[in-house]
This record gives C-alpha cells, structure tokens and sequence, in this order.
C-alpha cells in the first residue's frame, strides 16, 4: 500500500536518505554548516544544554531561525543573548524535532535540538520538495503563530 496526501500529510520519494540510531549528534550532523548558503530552520521541544547548541551555532550564527517550545524560554534566552542574529521563536504547542538545511537537507529526529543521553535516532534525507513542502506547511505555519524573541 502506497502513502497518500491528506489533512495530516504528503507522500513522497527520495533517492538518498539515511537513517542515524545511537550514534550521530546534532553537532556532528551539521558539521557543515559554515557551508550553508541558505537558511537553516531550526523545530524542537526543548533547548537541551544551551553551551551544547552554541557549539552548533558558532560555526555559523546568522540564517538560523529556531522554534521551540514554550517550556524552553529560559534557555532561547541565553542562546539569544550569546547569538542576537539567530532568529528564535517560542511556540506553547511545538514538540517537532524538525531541522531544515538549505536547500534540500531535512532531518526528522527523535531527539530535541541539543545534547542528550538517551538513545535517539533520525532519519536524514535530501530532497528540495521535501524540504520546500515541510517549510511552507509546517515551519512557516508555526513560525507566524509563534512568539519572537527579541
């Protein structure tokens, strides 16, 4: 049975994917984001250990736009003052482990935006519709609801 569009999704194909169990960090996903001509969209509960994240951030902090949770207000704050041009948003009903890299790098985890010591895994794909599509229907919605750190 093949998957189909609806209210709560879109199908679609891709010729290279990867999926990461146990052993890849956000850190070492985005290795290369220096690289990244294009934004970088950032979608978590939390904001685990934010000298972690600025780890991440530092090797590029500008075209970066981040929605977490409501709950991680404490932490978007430290990050926002460590990082003023990395954009971040507070959102009370956003759980996505979502993150988008320009143009065509999607990774969907089970692991929040930071360090963790659980087992996680992800699953990483390239795809310019795939990215273009989870943009517009879910990271712009949420971004519009959402409330700017400033």
């Amino acid at each position: 049975m093949a998957f189909t569009n609806d209210s709560r999704g879109f199908a679609f194909s891709c010729d290279d994917a990867k999926m990461s169990i146990c052993v890849s960090t956000w850190n070492t996903r985005l290795a290369q984001i220096a690289r990244v001509i294009g934004p970088i969209l950032i979608m978590t509960g939390s904001l685990p250990d934010p000298e972690y994240i600025s780890q991440t951030l530092g090797k590029r902090p500008r075209g970066i736009f981040i929605i977490a949770n409501t709950d991680a207000r404490k932490e978007a704050s430290v990050l926002k003052t460590r990082f003023p041009d990395v954009r971040i948003a507070l959102h009370d009903n956003n759980n996505a482990k979502v993150v988008l890299v320009s143009p065509d790098t999607v990774w969907v985890s089970s692991a929040d935006f930071g360090k963790t010591t659980r087992i996680e895994s992800a699953v990483g794909l390239h795809s310019s519709a795939v990215f273009k599509k989870i943009q517009e229907s879910l990271f712009h919605k949420l971004w519009a609801e959402a409330i700017k750190i400033s």
